[in-house]
């Protein structure tokens, strides 16, 4: 199990690394790196929730009990690591 938490994870991954690539083309306190910033993590985030609430809906995923809020990044639970996801567990 944990495939919630393994997906926003990895997404989260993915999304620094194309920060981290954007500070390097743009130079981290300019314009242009503050506009590809909120543009690529609108990207990510948007994209997560619309996989999430589908899993939702399907069955696959459930709200988790800790609260967290998708947009507030990674945190120490062990089920949604931030997600505010988890997976509904087999019977």
């Amino acid at each position: 199990m944990g495939m919630t938490k393994n997906i926003f994870e990895m997404q989260l991954d993915i999304m620094k690394k194309g920060l981290s690539l954007g500070e390097f083309k743009f130079g981290k306190d300019t314009d242009q790196f503050k506009y590809f910033k909120q543009e690529l993590m609108n990207f990510h985030y948007e994209g997560l929730k619309k996989f999430f609430l589908k899993g939702v809906k399907d069955g696959d995923f459930l709200a988790c009990d800790c609260g967290a809020s998708l947009r507030h990044g990674w945190q120490a639970c062990s089920f949604c690591a931030g997600s505010g996801y988890k997976d509904v567990e087999e019977v």
